[in-house]
C-alpha cells in the first residue's frame, strides 16, 4: 500500500506546517512559511475587464502608428489584415509601404513622388460632387449621403443598411466598400458616424474578438455573461502534455486555457478529458447511460435514481458496488479500483473494454451526481447557518463552517470525478496503484464531510459538529492537494504512461 494509504485520519504523520497558523479563520491549506509560493505547475496569468482589453488593442495600434507614420484608423485596419501581427506588419511595411497598402485594401494614390513614398497615409475627405446612388438610384442632397476613402459615394441611409447588416448579422468587424470589385475597408470613425450606438457597441466587440481570437496568449472568459478575458503566455501546444493550465478570471470562473472547458478538469489533459467526453456523449442515451445513473436496489429490485437510498423500502447501500451500507461503510472495503478479471475466453476483448469503461464512468457520473446533491446543500445552507446561531452562541462568523465545507466538498467532487477519467487511461502498474490509493484517502474524507453535513442540529452538540467539520475540511483540503500535487508532478516528469498515444 501507498504511504497515502490508511484507515483512519489518525493514520497519516502530518507536520505542524500542515495545518494553518492562526491568522483569523478555522481553514487554510498553507502555513504561513508557504505562503506568497506557487507549486510549478501553477500558472501567472492575468484577467483583462473590457476597458483593459480595448485599452490594450488601442495601445497597440497607437505604438504601430508611432512607427509607421500613419493615422490609427488605417493601423487597425491594417494590423487586422495582418492578422494583429506588429511585427510581420513592421516588417513587410518597411520594404513596401505601398504594397502593403494596396493589399490591405486602401486606396492608391496616384503620383506620389519619391521624397513622399514614405508619406503619412491619411483619412480622406468627401470631394465628389456627384450625389447619385449607386445602390438604391435615387438622388439626395449632397449631405445625405456619404464617401469612403476611395471616392465611393452612395446615400447614408444604404450605407447604414449596408453596415448594420455586415456588423448585426453577419457579425463582420472588417466590411469592405459596397462598390463592386472595391477592396477600401470602412473605418472606425466612419462606422461611428453611419450606425447608431448599439451597433458600435457591436462593432467593438468584433474588434476586440478578433484580437483575442489572433492571440494563442488571450482567451475569453466561458462563462455565460462573463466579459473578462484572461491573458496567459506560459502555454503552448507542447506543454498540454505536462500541464492541465487551469486559470481563473476576476470573477472567480476556473476554466481550461489549454481546451477552453468552461470547468476545472484537473488532473486529466486536455487530450485525454476530449477522448473522455466524446466517450460519454456517445453513450448517452444508451444502455450504458442508464446503467450509470440508475440501479435496482438489492433488497427489493425496484429501479431508482441516486438519492439517499431506496424510496422503496428504504434500504440503503452502496451505489457503485451495491454492499449493504451498514456492512461496507467506509472501513476497510474500496470500491475505487478498477479490477482486471481473469482470463476468459468467453470473454471478448470488447466487452473488457465496455466494463472497465462502465465501471470508470459509473464513478465518474456518480461525483457529478454528488456534486449536484451538493448543491442543493449551498441552498439549505443559509438557513442552516441561521438554525445553528439560533441553537448556539456563535457569531455569524463563526456559524459560517458550513459553507466553507460545502465549498471544498465542490472543488473535490470535480477533481474526483475528473480523477477516474484519468485512471481510465493510465497503465496498469505500482503507479496506478499509488495514485488509486490517494484517490480512496480523498474520496473516503470527501464522503464522510458530505455525511457530517446532514447530521442534525442540535444546541448541545453543535459546538462540537462545528469542531468535527473544522478540522474534517481541514484534512479533506490537505488530501485534495496531495492528489493535485502527485497528479501534477508527474505530468511535469512524464511519469504517467497511458493506454493510448498521446501526441
Amino acid at each position: 500500500m501507498s504511504d497515502y494509504s490508511g484507515g483512519s485520519d489518525d493514520g497519516y504523520d502530518f507536520d505542524d506546517d500542515d495545518f494553518p497558523d492562526d491568522d483569523g479563520s478555522d481553514f487554510g491549506s498553507s502555513s504561513a512559511k508557504d505562503k506568497g509560493k506557487k507549486p510549478p505547475y501553477e500558472l501567472n496569468y492575468e484577467s483583462l475587464s473590457v476597458d483593459s482589453l480595448q485599452a490594450k488593442v488601442l495601445q497597440d495600434i497607437q505604438d504601430l502608428a508611432a512607427v509607421i507614420g500613419s493615422e490609427p484608423p488605417i493601423v487597425s485596419i491594417l494590423l487586422r489584415h495582418f492578422r494583429w501581427n506588429k511585427d510581420r506588419l513592421i516588417d513587410r511595411y518597411m520594404e513596401s509601404p505601398t504594397e502593403v497598402l494596396k493589399d490591405a485594401g486602401e486606396p492608391v494614390v496616384k503620383a506620389v513622388p519619391r521624397s513622399h513614398a514614405h508619406k503619412r497615409p491619411r483619412l480622406r475627405s468627401n470631394t465628389s460632387e456627384d450625389p447619385a446612388c449607386g445602390i438604391c438610384f435615387d438622388t439626395p442632397t449632397l449631405e445625405e449621403t456619404f464617401q469612403l476613402r476611395c471616392q465611393h459615394r452612395f446615400c447614408t441611409a444604404c450605407w447604414e443598411i449596408y453596415v448594420k447588416g455586415k456588423i448585426m448579422d453577419e457579425g463582420q468587424c472588417t466590411i469592405k466598400c459596397m462598390q463592386d470589385g472595391c477592396q477600401t475597408v470602412l473605418d472606425e470613425p466612419s462606422i461611428t458616424k453611419l450606425v447608431d450606438q448599439d451597433c458600435h457597441t457591436r462593432y467593438q466587440k468584433l474588434l476586440l474578438e478578433s484580437y483575442v481570437a489572433a492571440h494563442p496568449s488571450l482567451r475569453f472568459c466561458p462563462s455565460p455573461g462573463c466579459t473578462e478575458t484572461v491573458s496567459c503566455t506560459s502555454v503552448s501546444k507542447s506543454t498540454l502534455l505536462t500541464i492541465v493550465p487551469t486559470v481563473g478570471c476576476a470573477k472567480s470562473h476556473l476554466f481550461c486555457f489549454g481546451c477552453g472547458m468552461d470547468s476545472d478538469h484537473r488532473p486529466i489533459v486536455c487530450q485525454l478529458a476530449a477522448i473522455w467526453l466524446k466517450n460519454a456523449r456517445e453513450d448517452a442515451g444508451t444502455s450504458q447511460w442508464i446503467k450509470a445513473n440508475t440501479r435496482n436496489c438489492p433488497k427489493c429490485q425496484q429501479n431508482i435514481e441516486k438519492s439517499g437510498g431506496c424510496k422503496h423500502c428504504n434500504y440503503m447501500f452502496c451505489w457503485l458496488c451495491m454492499q449493504k451500507w451498514e456492512v461496507h461503510g467506509y472501513n476497510d472495503s474500496v470500491c475505487n479500483t478498477w479490477k482486471e478479471p481473469p482470463a476468459d475466453d468467453s470473454m471478448t476483448e470488447a466487452k473488457r473494454n465496455l466494463d472497465k469503461w462502465l465501471f470508470y464512468f459509473d464513478r465518474f457520473n456518480n461525483h457529478e451526481l454528488s456534486a449536484n446533491l451538493d448543491e442543493e446543500l449551498v441552498e439549505r445552507t443559509a438557513d442552516k447557518v441561521v438554525e445553528i446561531q439560533e441553537a448556539s452562541q456563535l457569531s455569524w462568523i463563526e456559524a459560517k463552517f458550513m459553507d466553507q465545507a460545502v465549498e471544498e466538498l465542490t472543488k473535490c467532487r470535480r477533481t474526483l470525478k475528473w480523477s477516474y477519467a484519468m485512471a481510465h487511461f493510465l497503465v496498469s502498474g505500482n503507479k496506478k496503484q499509488m495514485f488509486e490509493d490517494i484517490q480512496a484517502d480523498l474520496e473516503k474524507a470527501v464522503e464522510e464531510l458530505s455525511q457530517m453535513l446532514e447530521e442534525p442540529i442540535e444546541a448541545e452538540t453543535v459546538k462540537s459538529l462545528r469542531q468535527r467539520m473544522i478540522d474534517k475540511t481541514v484534512y479533506v483540503q490537505k488530501r485534495h492537494e496531495i492528489l493535485r500535487q502527485d497528479t501534477a508532478n508527474g505530468l511535469l516528469e512524464g511519469t504517467w504512461e497511458w493506454t493510448i498515444n498521446l501526441e
